[in-house]
Parts: C-alpha cells; structure tokens; sequence
C-alpha cells in the first residue's frame, strides 16, 4: 500500500549538524503568514470532562517537496508508518482516517493519551495542519503548570521532530497558530524561549478568541509575547471567524428534488418491473450520474431527523469547505440510502452554502 512516500531533506537516521534556519538579520523580514482557510477539522473531546482548548497550527514550508519521509507497512487491515515524522513516540505509528483526511495521533507528554493530532500532508503542498489541546485541567497554581496545555503539546512535539531533523527548521517559512483561549503566563515564556533558541520570532504568529484570565493576566502575556518578537494578535479579528461551524438552516426543496426521485414502493422492494421505467432505467444504468433516495430518506417527514444528524456530524468537526465557499459533509448509516449511479448505497452528502440554506442525497 502506497501512501506518502516522501523524501526529507535529512534522512531518518543521519547525523545532521543543527543549524539555525534563519540568521538575526532576517528576523525583521516581512513574513506572510497562511490563513485558517483549509485546515482540517476535528472535534477533540478531553476524557476527564475538562474544558477543551483546541490550537490549530498551520506550518508553511518555503518549498513544495514533501513534508515528511514516510514508511508506510501494513500491519492486519490498519497502515503503519515507521519514520519521517519526529516527536510520536513510538517505532510504529498507525495511520488514522476521519472525514477522508489520514492523520496520526501527537502523543502527551503531561498526561495519559494524546494531546493533538498531525493530519498527514497532501503531495504536492507547502502547508502542515496539526491541532492539539489540554489533556488536563486549565486552572493554574503553585502545584499546577502547563504541562497539559494546547500549546505544550504542539511545542513538545515540534522540538521533538527539530531535535530529530535539524534540517527541517531551514524549510520553515510561517508557523501560524489560532487558538480559542488565551495563552498563560507559562505558555507565553514557553513560545517566547521556544521563538528565541530557532529564530521564528517573527515567523510565529498566534491568535485567540477570547482572553483567559483565571489565574493569569492574559493581557501581560500578550506583552511578553510581543516583546519577544511573536506576532500576537488579541481577540476580535476578523480571521477568526471561519472557526464558526455551519449552521443548517433552510432545506433547498428545488435543490433536493432535481438530485432525488421518489419511488414506488415495488422498485424499493427490488421490484422494479412495469412500475417506473425511468426509475428502473436510472437503476440499472451505472453510467449514469444520477442519484435516488430511498423512500425514507425522501420522504418530507423525515427531514427534520435528517438535518439533526447532520448537524451533530458538523459539530463533530467532520465537514470541509468547498471551493466556491459552500460546505460539504457525508454521513454513513447502517442501512441503504438509496441508489448512485445504479448501485444501493449507504452513505449520504450534504451541501451548505454559506448561508446555511442544504440539501442531502446519497453518494458511494
């Protein structure tokens, strides 16, 4: 099984020299730093029930080369990796799957479990998506550090995968960072250090959306952060907004009726003789692109359920944004959705435009 057979500048297992990828004269370049249009979503619980603090980080690379050198095996159904990628703790790393984006899990180090997850780079582009949160409570004391927090776990792996791919940090153009709480006073003097030792002061930009002051002053930490060369950004900025999940609103009745037929009772009972020759000619015909729901999915008594559904699988985070600025989310169920491209099928797809306003139908 092939997947993500990428070269890295430094091979697995070289001694490579570490050196600082930008000198301290190129500090004051300015920097284009990538937006959060495109990153992948996922919805990250914390299994002791704490407030969740979510960081997504995007890393833009100076070339297109790929991002990580990758061993894929096949251990029973579930691929493996077995290097490339710095900081996962571990020889043989299995490669996971959710809404069509593989990712592999970012292990903690403060608690048990993992703290953050690294979605696997797509050939051919500059960018790497990663997302981390707390693994344990984000209340500070004497007793209390960060060791938990979003930030820590992104900083232990980065400096993980630079302390095993010195070569890697030359390749690092931005790293842009947008987080819903407020970094701490440690998280800050963490960036700060972390900013300083590889000369990404003004290569490191992060973005919250609301101020964390429990046990912190949140706007003493923006001070530090900008002291210290990182662009930080306090809340209220317009970039922020595309975290808003979409909300379904208005069914597009036009829009569902010309992507479904409805039925006769016979041709979903696998009956399809002298009831509906076009829907039996759209049945067996497998060149053609239509689709038809069954006869509970078309029914408009059940589009209530179904905009239920698919709201809780987009607030699970499994959606992705389309190019003309819509949405799309697809959602498996146990038994047939209907029939695409004359097969029964078990999936549906939503689209949402950027008003909220949708329709459904089944896809393979």
């Amino acid at each position: 099984m092939a997947m993500y057979h990428q070269s890295h500048v430094c091979r697995p297992g070289c001694l490579c020299r570490q050196q600082s990828a930008t000198s301290p004269d190129s500090v004051h370049q300015e920097v284009k730093f990538p937006g959060i249009a495109g990153i992948a979503p996922y919805a990250a619980t914390n299994k002791a029930g704490a407030p969740v603090t979510q960081a997504r980080i995007v890393i833009l690379l100076n070339d297109r080369l790929p991002a990580f050198a990758l061993q894929t095996i096949i251990l029973g159904k579930t691929p493996h990796i077995t290097s490339g990628i710095g900081g996962l703790g571990g020889a043989r790393v299995p490669i996971q799957t959710r809404g069509r984006r593989q990712f592999v899990s970012i292990p903690s180090k403060g608690a048990r479990g993992n703290g953050g997850v690294l979605f696997l780079p797509e050939s051919g582009r500059n960018v790497i998506h990663l997302l981390t949160w707390n693994v344990g409570r984000l209340s500070l004391s004497r007793n209390v550090g960060n060791e938990t927090h979003a930030e820590t776990q992104f900083l232990n792996w980065i400096k993980a995968h630079l302390q095993q791919y010195p070569q890697f940090l030359k390749r690092i153009r931005a790293i842009q960072i947008f987080i819903n709480n407020s970094p701490c006073g440690y998280c800050a003097a963490d960036l700060c250090a972390f900013a300083t030792r590889y000369y990404l002061g003004s290569k490191l930009k992060i973005s919250w959306k609301r101020n964390y002051n429990k046990g912190t002053d949140s706007t003493a930490n923006l001070q530090k952060l900008r002291q210290c060369g990182i662009v930080a950004i306090s809340p209220g900025q317009s970039e922020l907004l595309a975290e808003i999940k979409p909300q379904l609103k208005n069914l597009k009745l036009a829009k569902q009726q010309h992507h479904t037929y409805l039925l006769d009772k016979r041709v979903h009972l696998n009956k399809p003789q002298a009831i509906n020759r076009r829907a039996e000619r759209l049945m067996t015909n497998s060149l053609k692109p239509a689709s038809l729901l069954s006869r509970v999915f078309a029914s408009p008594h059940n589009y209530a359920r179904v905009k239920q559904l698919f709201q809780g699988t987009i607030n699970q985070g499994n959606y992705r944004q389309r190019p003309d600025g819509s949405y799309e989310a697809i959602r498996s169920f146990r038994f047939s959705t209907g029939w695409s491209y004359g097969k029964p099928v078990n999936r549906l797809k939503a689209i949402i435009d950027q008003k909220g306003n949708w329709h459904y139908y089944p896809v393979p």
